[in-house]
Formats: C-alpha cells, sequence, structure tokens
C-alpha cells in the first residue's frame, strides 16, 4: 500500500480493516472501502459486491463529505456523523450481517443523510454529501434519490464540484422536483459565508480534479 493511500486512509478515514477476519486469505482484501456490501459467513470466504459505484468514486464522495463537514464546522456549524457509512462499520465489527434489501427499514438506514448539522440558533438540519460530476448523472445516483425523497425528503443536499460554484445547495425534496439548485453562500436556511467557500474550493481542486 502507497503511501499516498495510507495518507487517504487516516487522513480521511476511507477505508475499514478486515484483516483477521476467520476465512478470510490474507492475500485477498487488506481493505475494504465503504459502500461495498460483503456477504458471507464466519469461517468462509467471503465476496465483494459493488454497490454500482467504483471505488474511486467511492473514495472521491468521502473525501467530498470530509471537505465539506470542515467547512461548515468553520462556518460555525456543528457537525455530526450520521449516515449508512457509520452504521455499516458497526454492522461488520458485530459479524457482517445483511440486511434484507425489501426491507424498508434496511432501505431507510442506507438512504441515511451523511451528517446532523445544528445551527447557532439549535436549528438541527440533515445533510448529504454528493460529488456532483460523477453522481448527477449515474443510475446510482437516480436510485438514491427516487429513495432518499421517500425517506429524507427535508434533509439539504449539498453537491460538490470541481468547477464553478463548486458547492451548491437544495432539499432533497425540491432537488428531485425541480433539479434546482443554489450556491451554498446564498442559502437561506444553511449559509456558508463566501470566504469559507473560497477557502475551501481549493481542497475540492487539490484532492477531486483528478
Amino acid at each position: 500500500m502507497s503511501p499516498h493511500n495510507l495518507y487517504l486512509l487516516k487522513g480521511f478515514n476511507l477505508l475499514i480493516p478486515i484483516a483477521g477476519i476467520k476465512g478470510q486469505p490474507e492475500t485477498a482484501y487488506d481493505w475494504i472501502p465503504f459502500g461495498v456490501t460483503v456477504v458471507g459467513r464466519p469461517g468462509v470466504r467471503l465476496s465483494l459486491f459493488d454497490l454500482s459505484m467504483s471505488s474511486e468514486n467511492i473514495i472521491k464522495g468521502r473525501i467530498a463529505e470530509t471537505i465539506v463537514s470542515e467547512m461548515l464546522q468553520r462556518a460555525d456549524y456543528l457537525v455530526y456523523r450520521f449516515g449508512y457509512e457509520g452504521v455499516l462499520q458497526s454492522l461488520i465489527q458485530k459479524g457482517l450481517p445483511k440486511m434484507r434489501a425489501d426491507n424498508i427499514t434496511a432501505e431507510k438506514i442506507r438512504t441515511m443523510p451523511d451528517f446532523i448539522v445544528m445551527d447557532r440558533n439549535n436549528d438541527v438540519f440533515f445533510v448529504e454529501v454528493k460529488c456532483g460530476d460523477s453522481a448527477e448523472n449515474s443510475r446510482g445516483f437516480r436510485e438514491w434519490l427516487r429513495k432518499a425523497t421517500k425517506y429524507w425528503p427535508e434533509a439539504k443536499l449539498i453537491l460538490v464540484y470541481t468547477h464553478e460554484p463548486y458547492f451548491e445547495i437544495s432539499t432533497i425534496k425540491d432537488y428531485a422536483k425541480t433539479r434546482r439548485l443554489y450556491r451554498l453562500y446564498e442559502d437561506k436556511f444553511l449559509p456558508v459565508d463566501k470566504k469559507w467557500v473560497t477557502r475551501y474550493r481549493e481542497l475540492v481542486m487539490t484532492y477531486l480534479s483528478r
């Protein structure tokens, strides 16, 4: 594993280790990216199935989440991790259970927004972060949007781009209906000062425009 990959692992918490799972050959998979389903039983070789998303897009998505989280904190918001990745990590640690695909509660968990965000007036928002460059035209994004509109319609959706305007926002419900987005610093309910948008777009260009 290259030093660059190690930096990503430590700096952005992108991947989770599975070394030591019984029945898993040491040379097969040292790390599993978030967003990948693990299927198997203790003592049996595991198989990995990508959830309609390449590893590169998974990594970029996690970096985008980290950039937005740091930017919101600099803008005086309190930010708490909430999404599916945290649940997935807990499930893996407790024995790799596989949720039924047709279960409503499982669907709701899979579409959980990434963050809970609180402003200075103690108003609370759910926030989901996506890479706009790779997500908007993908089948996986369209399927996620359909389900998220059903379970989390009032959550905020922040799309991160590698070009102007870099950060745009809407509610999941409104975006699904109109496909309209607004510049983050112009949002009425979750505004971020333009100086922070300018500063953090540099990180977007550094880590996502490759």
